[in-house]
């Protein structure tokens, strides 16, 4: 059986970080996912300075790490659905 996301579907409502499992966690509607922020390699993101806040941008198309320099990496929602996220 396939699942299959609309747009819609993937307007993220809510982001956090999990501390004790070190997993970047998103609610959008019903679906609430998480990825081991860990595994994302560091080529990935603008800046090698540790990510000090998580936001929602794009009306929540996307999750913004920022950066303690200022930077900013912008994650794709669909990274949280199955499949979306291969270390």
């Amino acid at each position: 059986m396939d699942v299959v996301f609309t747009p819609e579907d993937l307007r993220i409502k809510r982001v956090w970080f999990d501390a004790t499992t070190a997993r970047l966690c998103v609610q959008a509607g019903e679906f609430v996912s998480s990825i081991d922020f860990s595994c994302i390699p560091n080529d990935d993101f603008e800046s090698l300075a540790p990510v000090r806040a998580f936001s929602l941008g794009q009306t929540g198309s996307v999750t913004v790490c920022r950066h303690i320099d200022g930077a900013e990496t912008w994650l794709p929602s669909d990274l949280w659905v199955p499949g979306g996220f291969t270390p």
